[in-house]
């Protein structure tokens, strides 16, 4: 019996509670606190944060039957891929879907489609016996309107809560954008990484965890701004890049781009016109040099765009002005 059952057995008289709203700043302590008890892992370039959010400590927008079928501690997507101050509430998709296997419990949280990324959480209540660390991923087979559909990369992370719990994120970058703003999303969780790393594309579930959703992208489409530049840029060091484009949403900017030195990666940040500076979050270059770097978390929607080249965490250039994100 799942212990998210036993609760719901649990009768309490709360005549004679308080219901007062959280802060933004009480609800920040509690994520900061929470940021200093987990272990930090990189994956791919860059770097991320997560941490662990408790359904009840914001207000927030979820209907009560997807609330209803959550685990008690499910991961916020702006838990895990959020250090900068952009609200994603009302861009996300609130899902509760919970499939069951041999391997056990896994509950779709939350899905947001961010231009030609697809973000989800879900939370993994593992059966006896199984078999899973912070170092096994989970990577789902996407198809969006009956399609499957091209996956340019990604980042997963996988989060222990407790022994038999774990917190699993995706972040799925597509080869395009997703076309319409309504969208049938078939998910099949049917890859495993191992810390093996024998299977390098993954290992076959043989049980996948299987979903049919619907969900919207048409708030995040709304303050969608893309520009295409094919802007040159000769840094101090000798490194060049072409911006062939810059696209930002109300959570996130990307940038895509081409490098002279494809055996190099391009470490820039971002600076907005007050000089607040927002570092990478991940970011990805092929052979030929074509790359992208992402900024979750980093809205720049009716702001100027200034890039800057670091090395590591050290400015090695002045701040560039690139372009305007006017709508």
């Amino acid at each position: 019996m799942s212990i998210y059952k036993d609760f719901n057995e649990i009768e309490m008289d709360l005549t004679e509670c308080k219901d007062i709203p959280l802060t933004k700043n009480e609800v920040q302590k509690i994520r900061n606190r929470a940021l200093k008890q987990l272990p930090k892992k990189r994956r791919n370039i860059g770097r991320s944060v997560a941490a662990v959010a408790i359904l009840a400590i914001g207000l927030i927008t979820f209907n009560h039957q997807s609330i209803a079928n959550m685990p008690l501690i499910a991961g916020l997507l702006e838990s895990w891929n959020h250090p900068n101050e952009v609200d994603w509430e009302p861009y996300k998709n609130p899902i509760g879907q919970t499939m069951t296997t041999e391997f056990g419990d896994l509950t779709l949280n939350e899905i947001i489609v961010d231009y030609d990324k697809v973000l989800i959480s879900s939370t993994l209540e593992l059966a006896k016996g199984s078999t899973f660390s912070y170092r096994h991923q989970l990577s789902p087979t996407i198809k969006i309107n009956g399609q499957t559909v091209e996956v340019r990369g990604g980042n997963a992370q996988s989060i222990k809560q407790n022994n038999g719990m774990y917190l699993i994120y995706n972040e799925v970058r597509l080869a395009s954008p997703v076309e319409g703003d309504i969208m049938a999303i078939q998910l099949s969780y049917d890859r495993m990484f191992t810390p093996s790393g024998e299977h390098p594309l993954g290992k076959l579930v043989s049980e996948p965890w299987n979903f049919e959703v619907t969900a919207s992208q048409l708030a995040v489409q709304q303050q969608t701004i893309i520009k295409e530049l094919g802007q040159h840029v000769a840094f101090p060091n000798g490194q060049s890049i072409v911006i062939d484009r810059i696209v930002t949403t109300p959570i996130s900017t990307t940038v895509y781009f081409s490098s002279s030195t494809p055996d190099e990666f391009v470490n820039i940040a971002l600076v907005n016109e007050d000089g607040t500076v927002f570092t990478l979050q991940s970011g990805q270059m092929d052979d030929n040099g074509k790359g992208i770097i992402n900024f979750s978390g980093t809205s720049f929607v009716d702001q100027s765009v200034y890039i800057q080249l670091y090395d590591y965490d050290q400015p090695i250039s002045e701040r560039i002005f690139i372009t305007d994100m006017q709508q």
